[in-house]
């Protein structure tokens, strides 16, 4: 049976990543130097088979089973778009709640759509890249729950349809919820 988070190599990995993101903040510039290269090689994995090396170079200690590897290297290149090192993973935001309150709901709206409507892996990776570039570039910074974006991305890619379909209703309704919620408070804040 399933769990419905990641199993412990999964969770390492991803903390690996948040790590990263912490790194780019440090007080010590080499240490912030040497995060922003690893940053940049994760980032260029994500359209150049030659990075992916250093995306294995932290995923191969992790023992992450080979199945789930590749939705590991989409998700260290999806990090790299939009790093972070939030070490509270209550004020982490889903990938479509974060997507609502990228103040574009036009864009977010058509993202969310995409996403859940690619069937095909290229197509998904490059609405998923769309999408949380357009969330690091909102007004206000959203930190991903990266650990359940991986799982999400296990679900899609496992071949069992009715997981998928249960991960693109999650979507539909993490993005639907989250612009509910934003306009009924500011209408509250109207009043």
């Amino acid at each position: 049976m399933e769990n419905q988070k990641p199993e412990f190599p999964h969770r390492e990995f991803v903390h690996k990543l948040y790590r990263l993101g912490r790194k780019l903040h440090s007080s010590d510039r080499h240490a912030v130097a040497q995060a922003r290269r690893q940053r940049a090689r994760l980032r260029r994995s994500l359209t150049d088979d030659r990075f992916v090396g250093d995306v294995y170079e932290i995923l191969v200690p992790c023992e992450v089973p080979r199945a789930h590897e590749p939705s590991c290297l989409l998700l260290a290149g999806l990090f790299a778009l939009h790093p972070d090192g939030e070490t509270d993973p209550k004020r982490r935001w889903r990938l479509c709640a974060a997507l609502a309150e990228t103040g574009s709901p036009t864009a977010a709206d058509a993202r969310v759509r995409q996403l859940i409507g690619s069937n095909e892996n290229g197509a998904l990776e490059h609405y998923l890249r769309q999408s949380v570039r357009l969330i690091a570039t909102a007004p206000v910074a959203r930190p991903l729950d990266y650990e359940q974006l991986l799982w999400d991305l296990i679900r899609l890619r496992g071949g069992d349809e009715e997981k998928a379909r249960t991960v693109r209703l999650d979507w539909a309704r993490d993005f639907r919820r989250q612009m509910y919620m934003s306009q009924h408070s500011s209408t509250k804040e109207a009043t």
